[in-house]
């Protein structure tokens, strides 16, 4: 059967998408892939990640804080001047390196497509970062919060010391989010506070990448990033 899949962070981590898509056995034809978004920057990939994520064709890519800087500077060859302080060196020398093996204008028209975050005919959203809007992100303002704010998980980490659960998740029965890295609760699989799942397992610092079966909940893991670069 085909089935749903759900992929934290990549952050320019080329061999952690390739292993994720193998170990799961990713069904190109029929499964969907629904990618959190920060698919650039820090590991020295990110053009041929890029070019490997456009060849699924039931993919539903969600625009991460990193990405908005990439799609900058494929449109105009601007830097955004927070954008090196934070791996967008390394997302510009692998599109030097790629050179003409790939299709700039696919890559920005990639990156244009991305939506702030998605809910599925179960309710679940698939998002970033989060959203501080009870009544959900459609409802966000500025929209950008909806791949900056960290608060919705945060809020939710603390929550769990109550047990009771805060009522900007009531909205959803499923909430997915990447954004904030579980390795810094020193955990490389994903984390789940009440109906919020973090898929952010470090890969784009030392940690893992993980893709998830949203359905079953079974996940497949990359080996750690600094065991692949």
């Amino acid at each position: 059967m085909a089935r749903t899949l759900v992929m934290g962070d990549i952050h320019g981590n080329l061999k952690a998408l390739e292993q994720c898509l193998e170990r799961c056995r990713f069904d190109l034809e029929n499964d969907k892939l629904i990618q959190l978004g920060d698919v650039c920057d820090r590991h020295p990939d990110t053009a041929l990640v890029v070019e490997k994520l456009i060849k699924i064709p039931n993919l539903i890519a969600i625009r991460g804080n990193h990405d908005p800087w990439l799609e900058e500077w494929l449109r105009s060859e601007e830097v955004n001047p927070a954008w090196p302080d934070n791996g967008g060196i390394s997302t510009i020398q692998s599109y030097i390196q790629a050179g003409d093996k790939i299709d700039r204008s696919k890559h920005l028209a990639f990156l244009e497509n991305q939506v702030d975050f998605h809910v599925d005919e179960e309710n679940r959203v698939f998002i970033h970062a989060g959203f501080t809007n009870p009544k959900g992100p459609a409802f966000e303002q500025p929209s950008s919060n909806c791949y900056w704010d960290r608060s919705l998980w945060l809020t939710s980490m603390k929550a769990r010391i109550t047990g009771q659960q805060p009522d900007l998740l009531n909205a959803f029965n499923e909430i997915y989010i990447g954004h904030t890295p579980t390795i810094k609760w020193q955990q490389d699989t994903p984390m789940q506070a009440f109906n919020v799942w973090n898929l952010d397992t470090g890969a784009g610092w030392h940690g893992k990448l993980t893709v998830m079966d949203i359905n079953t909940k079974e996940y497949w893991q990359s080996d750690a990033a600094g065991l692949l670069y």
